[in-house]
């Protein structure tokens, strides 16, 4: 593996698990919500945790595969599944390769999530309408999988990107860089970083709905839902906001509390006055993590409708 390579895997795909003090939901915190945990060993040899979270006597036949973003896993999204548990679905997730508590010492590819997805749906051969929802990284994830899958017909994808070269783009400002970091991602998955998204959704009786914010400041509204919207076809909805940055189902207070707080938490460690894990847990114990997740229940609502 060349030295670019090397650091791209450092820096951008990584093992992510949740940083020390910063706060999750567990499912425990939401009346009788309930859990079936369970693994399954992924193609390249890793142990991958699934989750079915639901509450008793749920109606719905539909099945709803919930796909996180970048990050320490799908707890991140306790409160969006709890939700949409609550609408009498069963809601299955799972944490990537490289996150939370699956195994892998790196997530590894920007293009292995999806790979996870699809390996996770065939394991479990549900046999019942499946709807994907995905944030972020699991926006691109739920992309690919609704592309490759043909028994999937409904996705939602949230704050999702189209490609990987696009986003890419966003972070890598060398062109040498770029180019090596994009040949290293489509060396390790060639099928997923070729699939022509573009042309999926020109031509697709699929139904998707896409959910941005113009602000976003991780994943740009000109590399996304503006590329969606320039697309003529009546199975693709769009719902555009905006002051909601990289969160578009938050309330708008939910994403100004959460730049207050990490702007504050950030400045501290720059500032060296947090050092310590006891330091980051003291400061977290402050901050009200229902605030951080606040949702705007008008876009749940129209997640919901449109599941």
């Amino acid at each position: 593996m060349g030295l670019i390579s090397y650091l791209y895997k450092k820096k951008f795909v990584h093992r992510y698990d949740k940083e020390v003090g910063i706060p999750y939901y567990s499912y425990l915190d939401f009346v009788s919500l309930k859990q079936d945990k369970s693994t399954f060993i992924n193609s390249r040899g890793v142990s991958i945790h699934y989750f079915f979270y639901y509450y008793e006597g749920y109606k719905k036949k539909t099945t709803i595969l919930f796909c996180p973003g970048i990050g320490p896993g799908h707890t991140a999204y306790m409160k969006e599944i709890m939700l949409l548990a609550k609408e009498g679905y069963r809601v299955l997730t799972l944490d990537y390769t490289g996150c939370g508590e699956s195994k892998g010492k790196y997530l590894g590819s920007l293009s292995y999530p999806t790979y996870d997805a699809i390996e996770l749906l065939k394991h479990l051969n549900i046999n019942e309408d499946v709807v994907l929802v995905g944030h972020s990284l699991g926006g691109f994830t739920a992309l690919n999988v609704i592309h490759k899958l043909d028994f999937i017909h409904k996705a939602i994808i949230i704050s999702g990107f189209l490609d990987i070269p696009s986003l890419n783009k966003v972070f890598i400002k060398s062109n040498y860089v770029l180019t090596r970091t994009l040949k290293y991602e489509k060396k390790v998955a060639r099928d997923i970083f070729t699939l022509n998204n573009i042309d999926y959704l020109n031509k697709t009786n699929d139904d998707l709905l896409f959910i941005h914010s113009i602000d976003d400041n991780v994943v740009p509204y000109d590399i996304s839902l503006k590329v969606v919207e320039g697309i003529s076809n009546p199975h693709i909805k769009t719902l555009k906001v905006d002051k909601k940055r990289h969160n578009p189902n938050y309330k708008v207070q939910a994403i100004d509390y959460m730049s207050e707080v990490f702007s504050k938490y950030n400045s501290l460690i720059k500032d060296k006055k947090i050092k310590s894990d006891e330091d980051k847990i003291a400061y977290f114990k402050n901050v009200s993590l229902d605030k951080l997740t606040e949702q705007d229940e008008k876009v749940i609502s129209i997640i919901c409708n449109f599941i």
